[in-house]
């Protein structure tokens, strides 16, 4: 499906490679990762990692803040994923060229705080806030940048308890990760020094140009002052970026700043037109939520469709009135409540939630992505929309809901012949035999 192009980067994780589509010509970068570390054996945690990796690029989705998955493979020795092509370079290779203001440092960090806030909705922390893992999608000016390499990412939710094994690279790590009692917030503590470092070109506890040892490093962290009042930060920092260092640079995780209420921040919303509400508040981050679904949960979703929407949003953005939702109309309506989105991006949204592929997005389709979930489930009928939902599957009413009936619900193909995550997903599915569920 693909062929292999010349060398993009080289590392201890593998090499990733150039990718042209046989099909359609389209460039990616294919990461092909030893299922056998260089050093080491390969061994069952090992593999864990490697899978937890592509669980989370594949939960993640089309998110405009992270690199898209196009496919994974595997063949005896290794593992190869091919996914969307940065080639923009670094956020410290932009820094170097001296073209960074505050205001850009402001679009990146916005980006990178609505990547973490998506990966904290759905249970993942990263784990690897760091330059080298944000990459600009292209050369241009004003390029988006997008998150990459999940190596060190892992599924952890609140309840489940404080992780314990340190993970990260030293410098970003945050107070509680050095003490090995931590949990989400400690990305947003990698965040603010991810911050300070764009803001000022160096860290809070020790000059860039210094030679420390991890221990050193880590002592520094865990009892040296973040010193945000000096006439230094004061001279060249603004006062809104040092309220919003304030609160990611907050040694309490408990007072730390959530990603949510970082984007809420003066700083973060100034000079920009990308969104700045929390995950859960606004089209374009509904639209990507409801994008990662599976064709099978976004299909339940237009039962409820009607119930928090209504047609006036679907008829602004449908101009021609063909009752459908192309992708130049999609992008027109983002447009105009401030969504600048590149054709690509706005091409992976309509792909995913176009349930019945036929390259036009229906009311349904549109209306059920926005609906404010949890609104929803707090509303005291939701427990019989759920029941009407489970009826619709149910066809022949036995209580149950078969495979049968399942696949009634899923689409035969999806629209982009590059696209293998889906495609093979339900090939696998129509493959099963016949079960209840």
């Amino acid at each position: 499906r693909y062929e292999l192009g010349k060398v993009l980067g080289a590392g201890s994780f593998g090499i990733v490679r150039e990718a042209v589509g046989k099909r359609t010509g389209m460039r990616y970068a294919c990461k092909t990762i030893p299922k056998v570390p260089k050093r080491g054996k390969g061994t069952p945690r090992y593999l864990l990692k490697l899978q937890t990796e592509v669980d989370a690029m594949v939960q993640l989705g089309p998110s405009l803040d992270a690199v898209y998955l196009k496919g994974a493979f595997e063949d005896d020795g290794n593992i190869h994923l091919v996914m969307e092509l940065c080639s923009g370079g670094g956020i410290l290779d932009r820094m170097k060229e001296g073209t960074l203001t505050e205001a850009r440092i402001a679009d990146i960090i916005r980006s990178v705080l609505r990547f973490i806030a998506q990966c904290h909705a759905k249970g993942i922390i990263y784990r690897d806030v760091k330059p080298d893992n944000f990459l600009f999608l292209s050369k241009d000016e004003d390029s988006p940048i997008r998150a990459t390499d999940f190596g060190l990412s892992i599924r952890h939710w609140p309840a489940d308890g404080k992780l314990k094994s340190r993970s990260g690279t030293p410098v970003y790590m945050a107070p509680e990760v050095i003490m090995q009692e931590y949990g989400p917030e400690a990305d947003l503590w990698s965040v603010g020094m991810l911050l300070y470092q764009l803001l000022t070109g160096t860290f809070p506890f020790w000059d860039s140009g210094c030679v420390l040892a991890v221990m050193q490093v880590w002592q520094a962290i865990l009892t040296k002052k973040v010193d945000l009042n000096s006439w230094k930060i004061k001279r060249s920092v603004s006062s809104p970026a040092r309220d919003l260092l304030k609160g990611l640079l907050e040694r309490d995780p408990a007072k730390r700043l959530t990603a949510a209420a970082a984007l809420e921040m003066a700083w973060v919303r100034e000079g920009g037109c990308a969104p700045t509400t929390p995950l859960e508040g606004t089209v374009v981050q509904r639209l990507q939520r409801h994008a990662t679904y599976g064709h099978l949960k976004q299909a339940r979703c237009f039962t409820f469709e009607m119930l928090y929407w209504n047609p006036s949003l679907f008829e602004e953005t449908d101009t021609d009135s063909s009752g459908g939702i192309d992708s130049e109309e999609l992008a027109a309506g983002l447009l105009k409540r401030g969504y600048s989105l590149t054709r690509a991006e706005v091409d992976q949204l309509i792909d995913r939630m176009d349930l019945n592929q036929d390259g036009n997005i229906a009311f349904d389709e549109f209306s059920s992505a926005l609906v404010d979930w949890k609104k929803l489930q707090q509303d005291d009928l939701w427990v019989r929309w759920v029941d009407q939902a489970f009826s619709k599957l149910d066809l022949n009413g036995d209580g149950y809901i078969s495979l049968e009936e399942i696949m009634h619900k899923l689409p035969l193909m999806t629209t982009d012949p590059d696209d293998d995550i889906e495609s093979e997903r339900l090939l696998e599915v129509r493959s099963c035999p016949a079960a209840s569920l």
